[in-house]
């Protein structure tokens, strides 16, 4: 890449940060920043993270984005994306969110996944499988994205990646150590919504939630980093992201593993 490419999606990722700031709703990057592929938009997303480290903290882990089939149809992909997570965006146990600290706060229901031990840069594949033994625990968690009032009907994927796919905060419940005995790709989730029960499987993101952890281990390897021990994956939702209203209290149990609860101001 040369270093007017380089300079452009740095350039890029001003505009991000500024549009942020100025609390703009969401738009596609301007052409004129020439963010043309998946990777000019994975570098955007790396220029993000000198100016949001000073504003949110350090990287402390990944979501992975774009899990379910009729989202990556939408913006034309066949595989998710990632983005990174930053320290004072996450929150443990139950909350009161306010709607006004988002420009349009969506929940997305997820098992989040800590990384026990450093996981080698390996030639090998990840597995949904062999990262187990990189696991200390897990929990049920809700992951807070901004769309920033975007229009899905003309919805581009490099742009959404390049705005760090949308992290918006994470919400964790107790982390539970004790879950290698259950099945992540059929355990049973509870979603209530003012007492509005509805029912998933953990196997509804990615089919399994660590194909979201293997996932995002081979994506970083490929690019001669990897995931560390603390590390914080969220691995995706389990049903359609809920955009909330004032006045709502949300809770999320995965059978096995535990509950975690939000309440909706302004």
């Amino acid at each position: 890449m040369n270093q007017e490419k380089l300079d452009n999606l740095k350039k890029a990722a001003d505009w991000i940060t500024d549009q942020h700031i100025r609390r703009k709703n969401y738009c596609s990057v301007p052409e004129r920043y020439g963010v043309e592929t998946l990777e000019d938009a994975y570098t955007v997303q790396e220029h993000l993270i000198e100016d949001w480290e000073q504003k949110f903290g350090p990287i402390v882990g990944y979501k992975l984005a774009l899990t379910s089939k009729p989202i990556q149809e939408l913006v034309g992909l066949d595989h998710p994306c990632i983005g990174r997570l930053y320290r004072s965006q996450i929150f443990h146990g139950n909350q009161t969110i306010q709607l006004s600290s988002f420009g349009h706060l969506g929940i997305e229901f997820e098992l989040a996944v800590r990384i026990g031990a450093d996981m080698p840069k390996s030639s090998k594949v990840w597995t949904s499988e062999n990262v187990k033994d990189f696991v200390k625990a897990v929990s049920a968690s809700f992951e807070l994205i901004d769309d920033r009032n975007a229009d899905y009907s003309n919805l581009e994927v490099n742009s959404l990646v390049s705005d760090n796919s949308w992290f918006g905060g994470a919400v964790l419940g107790k982390e539970n150590e004790s879950w290698k005995h259950l099945e992540f790709d059929k355990a049973v989730v509870k979603k209530t919504v003012n007492d509005q029960i509805e029912t998933s499987i953990t196997g509804a993101a990615l089919g399994d939630p660590f194909n979201s952890v293997a996932w995002i281990a081979n994506f970083l390897n490929k690019r001669g980093r990897q995931l560390k021990a603390n590390e914080l994956i969220m691995t995706g939702s389990t049903f359609a992201t809920m955009f909330p209203k004032n006045g709502d209290t949300v809770s999320y149990e995965v059978n096995g593993i535990g509950t975690v609860e939000l309440k909706i101001s302004e």
